[in-house]
């Protein structure tokens, strides 16, 4: 286990609700404008607004924390080792902030566990850069997976999914149960994201893990660097392990070690009821496929700066003609230098004023 360094946010739910935006922000804090800030639509890739919802969070981040943010795509298992998923992974690997959010837990777990994906999760955190998990995401993180969609709504007998054990890199042994304190169901217990308490009880008895539950619209935010952890939000974050319960209450912050104590390994059975796919694909194949991505990651970053460069010069002629409509000849002569200088040649014709790259 490698200490990690970076911090990471996990939130029980409300990832883009206005009383939570300060973690993100927080995570974001002191990134410049060349910071690569980076979602994963893996945990919502088989729903059918999965668009939307990348749309929807883009928009997120753009209006309430004036970030652009970009997509690493991992929809589904059939991509795997593909060169859309290669791309993705070299992304994340130069991505100074990530994010992933709602969907269903145990799909993203079968998407993610025993790939690329899951040690580059480990070794973004490592190498002390930041992350931001919520609701199904954040159910990946620990140990074991709660299959929540499965047991709750489909009827399955209770199991555990295998997990990413990102928390590892921390120190803590857990499984994450977001929604934690949820009461939608009036009649009926919907606690521990929807399944119940009798029925992680069930869980627990067939293999125990300790759990570490957050409340809706609530973050667990934990910093490597400085080695602590604090509860932001509306509700607490809660320790269940063979000793009992510790609730640690909203706006309290205190020392890493004290959760690592509370969370530490139980050695338990392993889990296999996951069934996470595999394509064979030898290492030059896979060092092609790489390289290709590389190349289109690189093609697409020139296409994003000739287009800033092209609105750039726009701009410029666009401010030479509005000087020489004052009459600021000098000014608009010291433009029109400027332009020819960095190479661009400006004609003025009855069609309007034109430019083009000298050789």
């Amino acid at each position: 286990m490698k200490n990690a360094t970076g911090s990471l946010a996990i939130l029980g739910s409300g990832e883009t609700s206005p009383n939570l935006v300060s973690v993100h922000r927080e995570l974001l804090n002191g990134l410049d404008d060349s910071a690569d800030i980076l979602m994963i639509d893996s945990p919502f890739g088989f729903q059918e607004n999965a668009n939307q919802l990348v749309e929807k969070i883009i928009d997120f981040y753009k209006v309430s924390l004036n970030v652009d943010m970009k997509l690493a795509t991992y929809r589904k298992i059939e991509e795997l080792h593909s060169k859309s998923f290669f791309k993705s992974i070299q992304l994340l690997e130069n991505a100074s902030f990530i994010f992933a959010g709602p969907g269903s837990p145990s799909y993203a777990s079968k998407l993610w566990y025993g790939n690329e994906f899951q040690q580059t999760l480990k070794n973004h955190l490592i190498n002390g850069n930041n992350s931001l998990f919520a609701s199904a995401a954040a159910s990946t993180l620990g140990e074991y997976t709660l299959p929540v969609y499965e047991i709750y709504k489909v009827g399955q007998d209770p199991y555990w999914e295998k997990g990413l054990n990102i928390l590892d890199v921390y120190g803590l042994s857990c499984t994450v149960v977001p929604h934690f304190n949820n009461a939608e169901g009036g009649n009926h217990d919907t606690s521990f994201s929807y399944v119940g308490e009798n029925r992680i009880k069930t869980l627990l008895d067939n293999s125990y893990s300790n759990i570490l539950g957050i409340d809706e619209h609530t973050a667990l935010i934990i910093s490597g660097k400085k080695e602590t952890f604090k509860v932001v939000g509306l509700g607490n974050v809660t320790v269940l392990n063979n000793e009992g319960t510790h609730v640690f209450e909203k706006d309290s912050e205190e020392s890493l070690s004290t959760l690592q104590k509370l969370l530490i390994s139980d050695k338990k059975s392993s889990v296999e009821k996951i069934d996470s796919r595999t394509t064979e694909v030898n290492s030059a194949d896979k060092a092609t496929l790489k390289e290709i991505a590389n190349l289109e990651i690189q093609i697409e970053s020139n296409k994003k700066n000739n287009e800033r460069f092209e609105m750039l010069v726009e701009n410029l002629i666009l401010l030479r003609s509005k000087l020489r409509n004052e009459k600021n000849y000098e000014l608009s002569d010291q433009v029109r230098d400027i332009l020819e200088s960095s190479g661009l040649q400006i004609e003025d014709s009855e069609q309007g004023i034109q430019w083009k790259v000298t050789e």
